[in-house]
């Protein structure tokens, strides 16, 4: 037990809805001891990248800032040429799919 998934997409949600589940849900991993959590946050239709995945990132962002979650990784940045990552694949293997395949819908956390 030490990857949390959190699907912000399920039941397609409103922006806040999403937000509300990404703030619960993180502290319910923190509390149950998870080290690393994967958010699904999709990409949006638009082209640009949707709400949920802008707020979402800025929130996470903001977390490493205030020392709540040591280190966030866009999806798109999660590759065998980012330290971060490379490091965070060390400690949970799991995360290895997650290395081959650019992904802008999703951002890796270091709980």
């Amino acid at each position: 037990m030490s990857i949390k998934t959190i699907n912000l997409e399920e039941g397609m949600p409103t922006c806040d809805e999403a937000m509300d589940t990404l703030k619960s849900s993180l502290k319910l991993a923190k509390q149950n001891k998870y080290k690393c959590a994967v958010i699904i946050h999709g990409y949006g239709s638009s082209g640009k990248g949707g709400a949920i995945r802008i707020k979402a990132r800025q929130w996470l962002n903001a977390q490493v800032r205030n020392g709540s979650v040591r280190s966030v990784i866009n999806g798109e940045d999660f590759d065998v040429l980012n330290e971060k990552a490379r490091e965070l694949r060390r400690k949970f293997p799991e995360l290895e799919t997650l290395l081959r395949v650019t992904n802008h819908g999703v951002t890796v956390v270091a709980l």
